[in-house]
Formats: C-alpha cells, sequence, structure tokens
C-alpha cells in the first residue's frame, strides 16, 4: 500500500516509509533463521551449541537496517529537498488513509512486543532498562525497537506531509524522509552495538554472578571464590567459572563420614612393611580426592538447579 501511494503522490515521506516496512519483513526473515538455526545440536566442531547465531543474524539484521533503509532514504530525502516530487492536491488523502492504517496496525504490534519484552524482563530476573540494553534474548529487543521505530516512522512522514499540504511547501516532506532515514539509522546502531557486544562476550548480569558467589561462600566448606568470571553463551545458556579455596577440615571429615574407621584401623593395623603402608596410603589419597570431586558436583549442581541458564559451570580447586 505505501508504495502504491508513494506512485500515486509523488511523496518521498511516503516512499521511505514503504522501504522500512520491506526492511522490517526482511529483518523477520533474518531474526526467525537466527531462532531456528540456533536450535541446532551441539556436536564435536561446536561443543557449546549454537546459541550465539541469534546475535549473528540480529547483527546483520542492524546492517542491513542502516545500509539499505537509512542511507538510501537520507539520500533520497536529500535529493527531494533540490528536486522535489510530492504532488499538492488531493491525492494526499490516500497517503493519510494509508498511515492511519499503518499507524494502527504498527501501534498494537508495539504493545505486543512491549509486553514480551516486559514478561522476559521479569524472567531474567532483572529490570525492564537493563533488558532493553543487556538482557540475554536479542529477538524480542529487536522487534521492540522495529516496532518503536515504526510508529515514530509513521508520525514523522505523516507530519512531512502535513506540513507540506498546509504550507504548500514540499521541503517538509523531503525532510520528514530525511527524519525516517535517520531514525532508521539510530535504530540500526543500537541493534548492531547490542548484539556486538554479545558476540564479543559480555558476563552474565553482576547481580545474579553476585548472588552465586555468595551461595557458595555460604557452603561450610568453602573458605573463599575468587577469579570468577561468566560469559553469555545466548539467551538460555550462561558459562560461569570460579577458582575455590575448600575448606580442608570439612572435607576430610565429609571423607571420614563415608568411611568404617573400625573397619580402616584393622587395615592399618595390617600393615607390615613399606610397600603395604604406600599403597595404603594411595588408596586413602584417592579416596580424598573423589570426596572433592563430589563436593565440587555438588556446587555445580546448587548453582545449575537456582539458575537453570547457567548450563556450563567450571570450579577450579585451589
Amino acid at each position: 500500500m505505501k508504495f502504491v501511494s508513494y506512485i500515486y503522490t509523488g511523496s518521498a515521506s511516503m516512499l521511505s516509509e514503504a522501504i522500512h516496512s520491506v526492511i522490517d519483513t526482511m529483518n523477520q526473515m533474518f531474526l526467525a533463521f537466527g531462532l531456528i538455526y540456533s536450535l541446532k545440536k551441539p556436536h564435536s566442531d561446536h561443543p557449546y551449541g549454537f546459541d550465539k547465531a541469534r546475535y549473528v543474524y540480529a547483527l546483520i539484521s542492524g546492517v542491513s537496517i542502516f545500509e539499505i533503509g537509512s542511507v538510501y532514504t537520507i539520500t533520497h530525502g536529500v535529493s527531494q529537498l533540490y528536486n522535489p516530487s510530492l504532488v499538492l492536491d488531493h491525492s494526499l488523502s490516500t497517503a493519510y488513509a494509508v498511515l492511519l492504517f499503518t499507524a494502527m496496525i504498527e501501534g498494537w504490534s508495539l504493545s505486543f512486543a512491549y509486553r514480551q519484552a516486559k514478561i522476559q524482563s521479569r524472567l531474567e530476573g532483572v529490570s525492564f532498562y537493563h533488558y532493553i540494553f543487556k538482557g540475554y534474548e536479542p529477538n524480542t529487543i529487536a522487534v521492540l525497537a522495529e516496532d518503536i521505530a515504526a510508529v515514530l516512522g509513521v508520525v514523522i512522514a505523516g507530519a512531512g506531509i502535513g506540513l507540506s499540504a498546509y504550507t504548500g511547501n514540499p521541503m517538509y516532506d523531503a525532510i520528514g524522509s530525511i527524519g525516517v532515514g535517520s531514525l532508521l539509522g539510530g535504530m540500526a546502531i543500537f541493534i548492531i552495538v547490542r548484539n556486538k557486544d554479545a558476540l564479543i562476550g559480555r558476563s552474565m548480569n553482576s547481580t545474579k554472578q553476585r548472588v552465586i558467589v555468595d551461595m557458595l561462600e555460604r557452603e561450610e566448606s568453602v573458605l573463599s571464590v575468587i577469579d570468577v568470571k561468566s560469559m553469555v553463551e545466548g539467551p538460555s545458556y550462561v558459562r560461569f567459572k570460579a577458582e575455590i579455596f575448600f575448606n580442608s577440615e570439612i572435607i576430610t571429615k565429609k571423607y571420614l563420614d563415608t568411611l568404617d574407621t573400625a573397619t580402616l584401623l584393622k587395615e592399618a593395623q595390617m600393615l607390615k612393611t613399606e610397600a603395604d603402608m604406600e599403597n595404603f596410603m594411595m588408596e586413602q589419597n584417592q579416596r580424598m580426592v573423589d570426596t572433592l570431586a563430589l563436593e565440587v558436583d555438588r556446587l555445580e549442581y546448587l548453582i545449575k538447579r537456582k539458575y537453570p541458564e547457567v548450563r556450563h559451570v567450571d570450579l577450579e580447586i585451589l
């Protein structure tokens, strides 16, 4: 409809909106492909899966908005400042009708995207503001940004066409086209920067990371937790790494709880040679190592149970 309206009116703002709609459709296809690709199962070449594919295709989406949408519409708007093609007659009523219908559709879509973003922010346990700029899910944010730009674009285009009709000066229509292009450029930069940071590697929410560390340090077997690092691998995939100073006394007690000390004493009393002693000590040492390994497994399970998105935990023993 927007392209037909542009052909009918010659409005640069309407052409910008038509291009904007085409780009939105392309971006939905990019985001859908990224979502499907991210669901591929991990294998030997990609042991951590394909979750970051969502960020890759969201980044491609942002670049396409900038190159096709922003650059072209601004260039066209500038050219219309010198060679206007807007037809200032009753045909503009067609443009108003198209923009009004578009505003209703885009407004409904924006309200839905906003509600989804609010739900996702609550699921991630972060503020709405934090989710917009640093949330794990790129698709929801890309759709929300595109819907905001779509609604504002309709307003800018309508204002440009309306001012031109009111004043008889087509310059305002050209400025509207430049405004829509600038809006697309700003949205594209936001999407590009946001997904660039995710692809380079971004840590998980600092509050959650601190909660995990505090949870570990409250365990009686843990003296301290240092060198904590995390990385978001995808919308529902976080890697967590930390080095643990264990309480040797508690670990030893856990080890002794697994033994029958009376039987152990009898075994020790039966030792006759240095070789017997060496074998005995090696066996007990292996049991101690196994106890420590089980404690590490228990701590990793605690983290994953409380935060299911932390799917890979690497606790190093110090």
